[in-house]
């Protein structure tokens, strides 16, 4: 007999079961209010206006505009997965 053990008393205590333990995961989703806002009219661009600049400025405010495109769609498909 290994000796922790021979002065270990006879009787073991019991040993109690663990706990249930019950876990419940909801998955709701929910939209932004920002997100359900209007997004603003774009502005026209009045008759006859013309913009002069360097190529590499109407470069830029193509990209821009191709920017703000793009966001648009973003929130249009966005907001068309809310519930």
């Amino acid at each position: 007999m290994l000796s922790a053990c021979a002065h270990s008393p006879q009787a073991r205590p019991a040993i109690e079961p663990d706990p249930v333990v019950q876990t419940r995961t909801v998955t709701r989703t929910v939209c932004p209010a920002e997100l359900l806002l209007d997004i603003p009219a774009q502005v026209a661009m009045p008759a006859g206006a013309a913009i002069v600049a360097s190529d590499e400025t109407l470069a830029w405010l193509s990209a821009r505009w191709d920017r703000e495109a793009l966001l648009e769609q973003r929130l249009a498909d966005a907001r068309a997965e809310c519930p």
